[in-house]
């Protein structure tokens, strides 16, 4: 699929936009200049909402198309519609393996009726969609049962998160504040997405429904109450993991909303910071906060380690002291007296396979003497086994504690346990000392005048009070889905076990074997692909990565980074020289971080075989130098057709790089950043996005800002 262009109408801010998109195989990438607050998500999910519907919008489509001025205006609704223009090319079979390639163009529009925002009201009605196949003679108008595979033929669903990426927004798969099974669960999701498993996980869930009716129609009067008790819970569970599953990936999508609102924000903030004249209050901030994070997790550790010695030898042997040496004491009296080691039984045992004793009394059966003796013997065994076992067991604990010296492990235990006990005190004051001095900082940069810091501190504390709260709720739903998916695990096999012992003539239960056996089969399916898929990215997010930070891997001596892969559980790591793990989010500077997504991005793209577009909203972001170009050069490279939302300052050296390999370049504005960002009054009445042809290197009246916006 490659984009040729889209019309945007009445779109929140995109009033009447037009975009079009480079398809020149020599310059295949197109670069939309645009500052931040210039429509850069909204026109992600403009072209999202045309092609999927107002599922694929933020919220569950609880995100309101209306524009925000047209309520200021008096008007109560309006016609908002997405038109997108692309081609898809088709393969045509011509018998012994050969086929023919064509290209065929469509043009999609989607419209509807937007109410004005209102409590209880619903938003959005009269959504219709139509597609229409570009011919010689005409535009032709596709039936509307044709319509999805077409669209899912030329870009999955599935995969629109991963070829629309939010540069801020892709962070999520490693960034420090998501707990490590959130994290995995991300990565799982966006493997599986590549492989589109949805077919697939419906037929697992669908057999599971198949597997619970056959074990209910078993006719078996010993286990009906049993097993109707079984197929309830098993149900329950498998509602409640469904329900939780939503609502885990309902908590999901809305993290990553607050968390693009939280990024502008953090973003507004530094800038007019910076622009006061308050660079090194900037930078002594992040170094605060740098230093918060590797310190909490360096304490985070040494309590490990702390807790470790209480399952140590050393605390043992401290704890039960007095008792190993009485103990030892009594051994080796016992032993001194010949009483260690000694075991009568097999000498007793040995003397029945004897005619005659050591000292010569007759053993044999034949004569009464020596059946006699030979009971005597035998019931002097039965009466020494007791005792014997007590022996043997003594005589084991003897010869392994008489070496162990228990005076040595309380003085151990303590030296080791106060020398690890003051390395934590002294992270734990030094994460204080830090977090005080954040705080000195945060005062300082709250008294800058002229300035709306103070407001957007206040905006940005409550977006992060409510990521708290979201990520609390995405982590309690993850938790629930572990904890009853574990319980499932149980119940069906409780379920086995009762079914084991019904009937085999039972034609339910012959099919609840076929059923359940499918199940099996397809679940092992579902965990193989994702397997053999997770290595193809991890190799190609390798190669990438590797590329895009100049590193040469292992073939580097003093290479800080030399390899990334994603681990058999789904997490992406970064190893230094001697296989040393680094932390993503935390010992890597901002650009390797943005680099490593960005990179796990690119890989599921490359692996998914899909030629479709790579529409990436700030890439370059905290880049500079070497890595910025890098990236880009790499993103073009890898993509088939790239088309990326840039700032300003993401532009800044890397303008030779758009020279040569972009074959479109235009520029959005938003005038409402008159007067204070921009140079000349807009000739526009009403709040909207506009256009201008300007380039990467030029302006006009329109787009020319202001070199300094805050002054």
């Amino acid at each position: 699929m490659k984009l040729l262009e889209a019309t945007i109408k009445n779109f929140r801010l995109l009033k009447e936009l037009t975009l079009d998109f480079s398809v020149d195989p020599e310059k295949p990438l197109t670069v939309i200049r645009a500052a931040n607050e210039t429509g850069k998500t909204t026109c992600q999910n403009a072209l999202m909402w045309c092609l999927y519907g107002s599922k694929a919008l933020p919220r569950k489509g609880e995100y309101s198309l209306f524009p925000s001025d047209a309520s200021a205006r008096g008007e109560k609704r309006v016609e908002v519609s997405v038109e997108i223009r692309f081609e898809v090319e088709h393969a045509t079979g011509l018998g012994k393996g050969r086929h023919q390639i064509s290209t065929q163009r469509y043009h999609l529009i989607r419209s509807c009726v937007e109410n004005a925002p209102k409590e209880g009201a619903k938003p959005r009605h009269s959504e219709v969609r139509a597609l229409w196949r570009s011919g010689l003679t005409g535009d032709v108008k596709v039936p509307d049962l044709e319509v999805d595979d077409i669209i899912e033929g030329a870009l999955p669903e599935s995969l629109k998160d991963v070829y629309f990426t939010d540069g801020d927004s892709a962070m999520s798969f490693i960034e420090a504040a998501a707990s490590q099974s959130i994290k995995r669960q991300r990565v799982t999701n966006a493997i599986e997405a590549l492989l589109g498993l949805t077919t697939l996980e419906k037929t697992v869930s669908h057999l599971g429904t198949v597997v619970a009716r056959f074990s209910q129609e078993i006719d078996n009067k010993n286990y009906a109450k049993e097993l109707e008790i079984l197929n309830d819970r098993i149900n329950g569970l498998q509602e409640d993991i469904e329900e939780w599953k939503a609502k885990r990936e309902e908590a999901e999508l809305n993290i990553a909303e607050v968390t693009r609102e939280h990024a502008l924000v953090e973003s507004k903030i530094e800038e007019a910071l910076l622009r006061g004249d308050k660079e090194k209050l900037v930078k002594k901030k992040a170094q605060a906060q740098q230093n918060i994070s590797r310190l909490s997790e360096n304490a985070k550790q040494q309590l490990k380690v702390i807790s470790s010695l209480a399952s140590g030898e050393e605390l043992s042997l401290a704890i039960l002291e007095g008792a190993i040496v009485k103990v030892k004491d009594n051994l080796n009296k016992r032993n001194q007296s010949k009483q260690l080691p000694k075991v009568n039984v097999p000498i007793l045992e040995e003397l029945l396979d004897r005619d005659s004793c050591f000292c010569g009394s007759d053993l044999t059966a034949d004569s009464l003497e020596g059946r006699s003796r030979r009971s005597k013997i035998s019931g002097a065994i039965e009466k020494s086994r007791a005792s014997d076992l007590v022996q043997e067991s003594a005589s084991s604990l003897f010869y392994r504690i008489r070496s162990v010296d228990p005076a040595v492990g309380a003085p151990r235990w303590i030296s080791r346990y106060s020398e690890m006990h003051l390395s934590y005190s002294q992270l734990l004051s030094s994460v204080t000392m830090s977090e005080r001095e954040l705080q000195e900082v945060e005062e300082d940069l709250s008294t800058v005048q002229g300035s709306h810091v103070p407001e957007l501190k206040d905006q940005r504390l409550k977006l992060l009070a409510e990521l708290q709260k979201l990520r609390s709720d995405e982590g309690t739903h993850s938790s629930r889905i572990h904890e009853a998916t574990e319980r499932l695990k149980d119940a069906d096999r409780e379920r086995e076990v009762v079914r084991k012992k019904l009937g085999k003539t039972n034609t339910s239960t012959i099919n609840y074997d076929l059923a359940k056996e499918a199940q099996v089969v397809f679940s092992t399916i579902i965990d193989r692909l994702r397997h053999e898929e997770l290595k193809k990215v991890s190799v190609e997010m390798n190669r990438i990565f590797l590329s895009m930070i100049g590193s040469e891997g292992e073939k580097s001596q003093f290479g800080l980074i030399q390899s990334a892969e994603l681990t058999d559980e789904f997490d992406i790591m970064v190893y230094g020289p001697d296989k040393h793990r680094l932390n993503p989010d935390q010992d890597l500077n901002g650009a390797s971080r943005r680099a490593i997504t960005l990179s796990f991005i690119l890989a599921l793209t490359k692996i998914s075989e899909v030629e479709a577009p790579n529409i990436i909203d700030t890439p370059l972001g905290m880049m500079s130098g070497y890595v910025k170009q890098s990236v880009l050069i790499n993103t073009i490279k890898e993509g088939s057709q790239v088309v990326l939302f840039l700032t300003h300052d993401e532009i800044k050296g890397v303008e030779e790089i758009l020279d040569r390999h972009a074959g479109r370049v235009f520029t959005l504005t938003n005038p409402a950043h008159y007067p204070k960002m921009l140079l000349n009054k807009p000739e526009v009445s009403d709040s909207r996005v506009v256009r201008c042809e300007c380039d990467h290197r030029g302006s006009c009246d329109v787009c020319e800002r202001k070199s300094m916006e805050l002054v």
